[in-house]
C-alpha cells in the first residue's frame, strides 16, 4: 500500500499531542482529588484513558506501510481540527466562558460526525484497522454526542436536574446507539458499548426513573452488541473446527496405510 502523505502524518501527530495535553489538563483535578475506591467519575477516567491509548496507537500505526491510506486520507486534516476545537473548549471551560465553550463543543461534535460519516466508506479490513482507525472515532463521537446533548440543559436550573429531561436524554442517545449497532450496515458495536458505559456511569448519579431507564437502556445496548458479535464468534469457531476436522480427515488414510 502506498505511503501516506507526510503532512497528514505530522498533522495527526500534532492533533494527538494537543488532545493528550488538553484532556490531561481538563481532567487533572479529577486525578488530584481522587479518593480511595471506585467512584462514578472513574467511569469517565477509564473511558478517556482508553480513548487516549487508541489515539496514540492510531498515531503510531499511520507510520506503518500496512496502514490504510484511504481511511487516513478520509480523516485528513479534520482530526487536527477536532483536536484544536477540543483544546479551545477546554480553555473556555476553564475560564468559565460557558456559552463560547458550548459553541465550540457543537463545532467539535459536527466535525466528529463528519469524520465518522466519512469512515463508513472505509470499513476496517483487519482487527488492527478496527482497533486504531475506526474505534477511536466511534468512542470519541459517542462521548461527544452525550456531552453535547447533556450540556444543552445545564444552562437552566429548571432543566439540568429535571428527571423528565434526564430520561429523554438517556432515551435519545440510547436510540442513536441502538440504531448504529442494530440497524445500520456498520453494526458499530464500539459506539454502542461506549454509550452503554456512559449511561452506566450516569446511573450512579441518577435516582428514580432516570436511574431505572438508564439501566434498562444499558441492558438493551449490551444485548444488541451480543447479537452483533456472538454470531461472528460462532462462525469463526465453526470455520476453525471445520478446518481442523478437514486436516484430521486428510491424515486418516495415511495413518490407516501404516
Amino acid at each position: 500500500m502506498a505511503n501516506l502523505d507526510i503532512k497528514i502524518k505530522l498533522s495527526n501527530t500534532l492533533g494527538t499531542l494537543l488532545l493528550l495535553g488538553f484532556q490531561g489538563f481538563s481532567y487533572s483535578n479529577w486525578f488530584l482529588d481522587h479518593k480511595e475506591g471506585f467512584h462514578g467519575r472513574d467511569f469517565i477516567i477509564i473511558l478517556v484513558g482508553l480513548l487516549q491509548l487508541l489515539l496514540i496507537g492510531m498515531t503510531i500505526y499511520q507510520w506503518f506501510p500496512k496502514a490504510p491510506k484511504d481511511a487516513f486520507e478520509a480523516i485528513g486534516y479534520w482530526y487536527l481540527l477536532i483536536a484544536a476545537l477540543n483544546s479551545g473548549v477546554a480553555i473556555l471551560w476553564f475560564f468559565h466562558l460557558n456559552i463560547f465553550a458550548f459553541v465550540g463543543l457543537l463545532w467539535q461534535l459536527a466535525t466528529l460526525f463528519f469524520v465518522y460519516h466519512r469512515l463508513r466508506d472505509y470499513p476496517p479490513s483487519n482487527k488492527t484497522d478496527m482497533l486504531f482507525v475506526n474505534s477511536p472515532f466511534s468512542i470519541y463521537t459517542a462521548a461527544s454526542f452525550f456531552m453535547t446533548i447533556w450540556q444543552i440543559f445545564q444552562f437552566s436550573d429548571e432543566t439540568k436536574s429535571h428527571p423528565v429531561v434526564n430520561t429523554v436524554i438517556i432515551i435519545v442517545i440510547g436510540f442513536v446507539a441502538l440504531h448504529l449497532v442494530d440497524y445500520s450496515h456498520r453494526h458499530d458495536w464500539v459506539y454502542a458499548l461506549t454509550t452503554a458505559w456512559i449511561l452506566l456511569d450516569a446511573a450512579v448519579f441518577l435516582t428514580g426513573t432516570p436511574h431505572v431507564v438508564s439501566l434498562i437502556v444499558v441492558g438493551i445496548l449490551v444485548s444488541a452488541v451480543a447479537r452483533t458479535l456472538i454470531p461472528n464468534w460462532l462462525e469463526r469457531i465453526n470455520n476453525r473446527f471445520s478446518r481442523l476436522t478437514s486436516r484430521v480427515g486428510e491424515r486418516a488414510p495415511l495413518l490407516g496405510g501404516h
